[in-house]
């Protein structure tokens, strides 16, 4: 679903890809470095980061670009794949500032009705519930063709209009809650305890099923997260960067340790060890005092 969704924000963008990195048509044979500009080397680089889910790069690159060059128009598929990354790596209200800036600078000839969804949710997530309703209200008035997105925001917006005084309603909200969160490809803090006290408490009902579904998402998009990081983390061996490695793995073995790849953890833990042993710690107690003194 996540590699969807990319693929989908990437052909999304198709056309503006297109326009920002025009091709003379007599001028095929031309070599790469003759054609090479820093906007095109800085939109291949976001876009190539951002296929490994290396969104803390993607970020850092969009801001030493923009900090270089602050008059350089940059495409709104490049603002997307950095809204994403903000998302992805936590900074949601920062996310929803860059998606508010690309839709208002959107081109008639592009379909906003994916971003609006996205706009709403982090929103929804951010517990901006009052903004989030305005969004969700204007993608009702879009196009018609996007069904299971349109189940999806009327019954969001059923619940924050009825649903918060009544228990059961609330635990719905907070499972909608935990599923937009999800969508986002985040991992919501509190998430498998509830969903496991749903299927306890209601074995055999809808609300149970519904719960059981998102924690198995909710494994696939912690496995996902540790793939993700075990890539990085093979990336910056790769480059030496013995610290940063150790610190991922350290980070796998704390929050992921039950989906990751244990074996391929394992053998690039081995390779560190031998590249860069941990260092001991030096046996700071006092020596003994001798009998004879």
């Amino acid at each position: 679903m996540a590699a969807m969704r990319r693929f989908f924000l990437l052909l999304f963008f198709g056309v503006t890809m297109t326009i920002a990195v025009p091709a003379s048509a007599g001028k095929a044979e031309e070599s790469a470095s003759a054609s090479r500009t820093p906007l095109k080397d800085f939109q291949q680089e976001v876009t190539l980061e951002f296929q490994r889910n290396n969104y803390k790069k993607v970020i850092r690159i969009y801001k030493d670009f923009t900090a270089k060059y602050p008059d350089r128009f940059v495409p709104l598929v490049v603002q997307v794949l950095y809204s994403q990354s903000l998302a992805d790596t936590g900074e949601l209200d920062e996310a929803i500032v860059i998606l508010k800036e690309i839709l208002t600078e959107m081109p008639p000839q592009i379909d906003p009705f994916r971003l609006h969804y996205d706009l709403a949710n982090l929103l929804f997530m951010q517990r901006r519930y009052s903004e989030a309703t305005d969004v969700y209200q204007k993608i009702l008035l879009q196009a018609s063709r996007h069904d299971e997105i349109l189940t999806k925001v009327r019954e969001r917006l059923t619940l924050m209009r009825e649903g918060e005084g009544r228990k059961k309603d609330l635990i719905s909200l907070q499972m909608l809650d935990i599923e937009t969160t999800l969508e986002a490809k985040e991992i919501p803090e509190g998430a498998e305890p509830l969903l496991q006290n749903v299927i306890d408490q209601s074995p055999g009902t809808a609300q149970a099923a519904q719960a059981t579904r998102l924690l198995g998402r909710l494994k696939e998009v912690r496995t996902e997260k540790a793939s993700a990081l075990l890539d990085e983390a093979r990336r910056l061996f790769d480059e030496k960067k013995y610290t940063e490695v150790r610190e991922i793995l350290d980070q796998i073995d704390r929050h992921y340790a039950d989906v990751s790849e244990v074996q391929s953890v394992e053998v690039l833990q081995k390779a560190l060890n031998f590249k860069s042993p941990r260092p001991t710690k030096k046996d700071t107690s006092p020596e003994p005092v001798s009998s004879d003194q």
